[in-house]
């Protein structure tokens, strides 16, 4: 994909989702509400929260409801009632290179479940939102829009070339970091994206205190972008989640440090051939953690055509400096002090798990930097990144 046709895709779908936004940038001071305006919310908590099983409250103050599973969010939607999900909850396995498994200082980030084993058997952890979350969502005075490449966007990606492929799927080990951010409107991630057209996913982690109520630790999210779903995490009708003891906004207690340790989280897109549900499997045992379901999409209902792992930050304009992106740092090009998806892999059109060679590197007007690793050793087609705060 050239850069000319990423801006042209950007054009069209602010033109397309002008209309919606993702309100969460971090707001200052108190905000006084009509009565009304408070009902609304109020109303608007009630809908959102489902009814819950058992509460689980973490040492970092979320609450997760365990709903029953065909009470989550992402059952609203009118195609997915009355659906049999038996079969559906068995993705095409993908099983890793023997590189994948090479012993080395990098380290798997484990600490992600909820404590007691999590939620019950048929339920799932869905994080309660509360008024305040809303209020922060609606009343910003910097509506940070859903199109992620607004003005204040800033990217550092290994991508692949327009009309390289088609793709069932793509994966990477991730290292996992803490970046600064300057003011609580901005955003920083490493993640992967597959695209087709309109419609996208994304998994990763970010740092994100606007999505995140305030807080500044490093969580895991995933996002979709699709004619009827527009969101992260189970914030819309778009992502079914399967694991009771696995929420997709978990906080990830160990993050690398520049110099080490490191650590990292495996992470993969698969498309079930059986059905076309593009799964979401994470860990070196490809733990499913749920599914995306083919109706939700227009042109990711078949293959994927673009894919593109690195980082990814957000400041609005005229707000002064953009914030870390990875490590913080300038890059090194040594895994011990960059950021980086190592082991990047496709799953072809034929079903088949390979390297993607035919590559190339993006990074807006040189703001952040990266770097394409096409053969590191053990660790195989690796994406590098990073950069400090710049004006």
């Amino acid at each position: 994909m050239s850069d000319q046709r990423m801006d042209s895709s950007a054009f069209l779908l602010i033109l397309f989702l002008s209309s919606l936004f993702v309100c969460h940038n971090g707001v200052e001071g108190s905000i006084e509400l009509s009565a009304s305006e408070d009902l609304e919310l109020e109303n608007q908590v009630k809908l959102l929260n489902k009814p819950a099983v058992k509460t689980i409250q973490t040492e970092y103050g979320d609450i997760y409801d365990c709903v029953d599973f065909y009470n989550q969010p992402a059952f609203d939607h009118p195609m997915l009632k009355n659906h049999s999900f038996y079969f559906e909850m068995k993705p095409t396995p993908w099983f890793p290179r023997k590189r994948d498994q090479v012993r080395s200082k990098v380290r798997e980030s484990l600490h992600i479940r909820l404590k007691d084993g999590g939620c019950p058997f048929g339920t799932v952890p869905i994080r309660r939102i509360t008024k305040e979350d809303l209020i922060r969502e609606r009343n910003v005075s910097n509506i940070r829009p859903l199109d992620e490449f607004a003005f204040g966007s800033h990217f550092a990606v290994v991508r692949t070339k327009r009309g390289a492929g088609k793709y069932n799927g793509a994966g990477a080990a991730l290292s996992i970091h803490r970046p600064r951010l300057l003011r609580n409107d901005q955003y920083s991630a490493g993640r992967i994206r597959i695209l087709n057209g309109v419609d996208a996913i994304q998994v990763g982690w970010r740092v994100d205190p606007g999505l995140y109520g305030g807080d500044t630790r490093t969580r895991s999210f995933i996002r979709v972008d699709a004619p009827q779903a527009h969101c992260f995490n189970t914030r819309c009708p778009g992502f079914v989640l399967v694991r009771s003891d696995i929420p997709p906004d978990f906080v990830y207690e160990q993050t690398s440090k520049y110099g080490g340790p490191i650590y990292q989280k495996q992470l993969y897109i698969k498309r079930d051939l059986a059905n076309g549900n593009w799964w979401l499997l994470i860990g070196d045992d490809f733990t499913p953690v749920g599914f995306w379901p083919k109706r939700i999409f227009s042109d990711l209902a078949n293959l994927a055509n673009y894919v593109d792992w690195g980082g990814h930050v957000y400041t609005p304009l005229g707000t002064g400096f953009t914030p870390e992106m990875g490590t913080g740092h300038f890059l090194k090009t040594d895994g011990r002090y960059d950021a980086f998806c190592r082991n990047t892999q496709v799953i072809n059109e034929y079903d088949q798990n390979v390297d993607e060679f035919n590559t190339e590197t993006f990074h807006d007007i040189g703001l952040y930097e990266v770097v394409d690793l096409k053969n590191a050793r053990k660790y195989g087609h690796v994406a590098v990144y990073g950069g400090p705060p710049q004006k």
